[in-house]
């Protein structure tokens, strides 16, 4: 490395280290002879100095490995090393949803061009994650270099939790902590270098804001970035984007059938009624397939007529830790107050009543319940009807007492309701 460094002129390490996204200190110490350089840091020092990472790439693992680089044909013979141990393969990616169903057009999509970073968006419950994973593991079959997965959900918004992701990237890339850069825009450089020459495919969960992820974007050809979010991240430049509604009926019956009990499972009426009262949602069907298949005995004739009021049915949608209503919780509080006081009003409306566009003075709340999933398409443009959990979820806050404060803005969304009552008469 030395011999490389002299042949390029002797540039010095302070000039190494900004074409590198090392410092000087550990570039120096790659050279110094004492110890095994990492691999990430020998084919920067090669790449500072313009020689050919792919010969120095093998010259390393050569080494690394024990053998004879003459005897393997390199040409040049490396100073005497100590081998240095690699780290392990990272293979980050949780467990796989055993019992996937459907999602093919969407799968197709996702297949279509896996180099271009993809975020997949759509709003709480609607089976996200779980398409990114089932996804994921099908390309981690070619992903030789193994898989790379974070949670944003506890992590701080923007570039703090950025620079958290970063820097554990890195170290399970193999990048040891005192080799780490020191700014965010040179670890990103660095991540990317790595990614852009590997086989990865990195899971992204619960990303918030633009921030959190755009210093891991990456273009490659040869590693897939899976971004999971409940919104489309427009901020993002140059990334396709998939928004997931709630499955059709039928897709959303196999999801029941996949996971209850055989009886349960041949009695296709039975298994219909479950899949309105849970409104197709993903989430739902599959807390309800657990609680049918952890009590086989209970008749589902007497679930079924336990769960007519609304507070009885979110109840009952909930296992261990995974609850609807806390999901409906989450979506509410991050509404606002003219949005909320929107999807009061449409709560107590008949079910068949749609939400027209253009039926009220500001459309915005009408989008924001929309992009939330608190309103689904009614199957014409600019026609929306309310959640059906979304409906018990509201009626159940108001049986319970709960408190709607009212704003200026949510008084004009209220006054225009007769407005609202005749558009969608003459509709």
């Amino acid at each position: 490395m030395r011999r490389l460094r002299a042949r390029a002129g002797n540039p010095t390490y302070r000039d190494m280290g900004r074409a590198a996204l090392y410092s000087s200190s550990v570039l120096s110490s790659a050279a110094s002879g004492h110890r095994m350089p990492t691999l990430q840091v020998t084919l920067a020092f090669v790449a500072a100095c313009g020689g050919d990472r792919e010969q120095w790439r093998r010259r390393w693992l050569e080494v690394s490995s024990g053998l004879d680089p003459e005897a393997a044909g390199t040409s040049v013979r490396p100073e005497p090393v100590t081998a240095w141990s690699c780290v392990p393969r990272p293979a980050q990616l949780p467990m796989r949803p055993r019992r996937f169903v459907g999602r093919a057009d969407e799968l197709r999509l996702l297949a279509a061009d896996p180099a271009t970073p993809v975020v997949i968006s759509g709003p709480a419950g609607v089976g996200k994650t779980e398409l990114a994973l089932h996804h994921a593991h099908r390309l981690a079959v070619d992903a030789v270099d193994g898989g790379l997965y974070i949670d944003f959900g506890p992590l701080e918004p923007g570039e703090r939790g950025a620079r958290t992701v970063l820097e554990g990237f890195l170290r399970a890339l193999g990048v040891p902590v005192e080799n780490l850069p020191d700014t965010v825009d040179q670890q990103a450089g660095l991540y990317r270098s790595l990614i852009a020459e590997r086989r990865l495919v990195v899971l992204l969960d619960n990303v918030r804001d633009e921030r959190q992820v755009r210093p891991l974007l990456v273009e490659s050809p040869h590693s897939t970035t899976i971004i999971v979010g409940r919104s489309a991240l427009l901020g993002l430049r140059g990334v396709r984007r998939l928004r997931l509604a709630v499955p059709p009926r039928g897709e959303a019956i196999a999801m029941l059938a996949g996971g209850v009990p055989d009886p349960v499972a041949a009695e296709p009426e039975v298994c219909d009624r479950l899949a309105r009262l849970c409104g197709d949602l993903p989430l739902a069907l599959d807390i309800a397939a657990r609680k049918l298949a952890a009590r086989p005995d209970v008749p589902v004739s007497l679930v079924l007529a336990r769960l007519t009021e609304p507070g009885a049915l979110l109840d009952w949608l909930r296992v261990g830790d995974l609850s609807v209503r806390d999901s409906y919780q989450s979506t509410y509080l991050g509404l606002g107050e003219a949005a909320k006081a929107l999807l009061h009003q449409v709560a107590h409306q008949p079910a068949a009543e749609p939400v027209l566009l253009g039926a009220f003075i500001d459309d915005e709340p009408v989008y924001e319940l929309a992009d939330a999933g608190m309103l689904r398409g009614a199957g014409r443009p600019g026609a929306y009807r309310l959640d059906p959990l979304a409906r018990a979820f509201v009626l159940d806050l108001r049986a319970t007492g709960h408190a709607v404060r009212r704003s200026t803005r949510q008084e004009l969304i209220v006054t225009a309701g007769r407005h609202y009552r005749s558009t969608v008469q003459s509709a």
